[in-house]
């Protein structure tokens, strides 16, 4: 890793930069800290990358520079992923994944890279061990969310929203978690802002984390550390 504590990498699944995430990073974290990022899908044309996606259950959904929304097959998805990776942790402090998903391969390969799912495993587990918690994310993650949440709450429930949809779909969804007896409720995914937060809580009297936000808030204090 690069010796600039005031450098970090965001590493994403699709292509950089990510404007649509970039403003939570920029409100949460410290006044000078430079933000790097590198995308798996980078330099590829459209041609390439539709021979990368799928309708797959292994498929993981993420974005294009343009804004597009695809879904990309993991195994194809994770050589580049892994490349990029040990591009970008050479030019900075700390490397973290904009993706709430576990890439055992990719930790293998790059140890210092943190994994958004550890961080939001524990708060997860502090606040709501006997709860039932409410996930909204993609169609495509939520065949695999309660079984990858159970283990930390009392029950799961889950509604369909994607972060790179309308705003409609992010209220409809913590409505219908309210309405299912959700006491907690998480954006699970690294595409959601801080706005489509503030949004969401507006829609339910429930609280509604982040995967982004509680994410950012860690590293900036992490980074704030540093810098005492």
């Amino acid at each position: 890793m690069n010796s600039n504590k005031n450098v970090i990498g965001l590493l994403t699944l699709g292509q950089s930069p990510r404007r649509d995430v970039m403003p939570t990073f920029q409100e949460l974290l410290p006044a000078g800290v430079t933000v790097l990022q590198g995308g798996a899908l980078d330099g590829l044309s459209k041609a390439q990358i539709r021979a990368l996606s799928t309708s797959c259950a292994d498929g993981i959904e993420t974005r294009l520079a343009d804004g597009q929304a695809v879904t990309i097959a993991k195994k194809l998805l994770l050589p580049r992923l892994i490349e990029q990776a040990q591009q970008l942790q050479a030019r900075c402090s700390q490397l973290l994944l904009l993706c709430s998903g576990e890439f055992p391969a990719l930790r293998a390969e790059c140890p210092a890279v943190v994994e958004p799912i550890f961080l939001l495993r524990g708060v997860i587990r502090a606040l709501a061990a006997q709860k039932c918690l409410g996930i909204v994310g993609p169609q495509s993650d939520l065949a695999a969310a309660p079984g990858q949440w159970q283990p930390y709450v009392g029950s799961v429930v889950c509604a369909p929203a994607s972060p790179y949809g309308e705003a409609d779909a992010i209220t409809a969804a913590v409505r219908r978690l309210e309405a299912q007896g959700a006491e907690l409720m998480l954006l699970d995914d690294m595409g959601f802002s801080i706005a489509q937060q503030r949004l969401a809580r507006q829609a339910t009297s429930r609280a509604v984390l982040c995967a982004t936000t509680v994410t950012a808030r860690v590293l900036a204090e992490l980074l704030a550390a540093d810098n005492d």
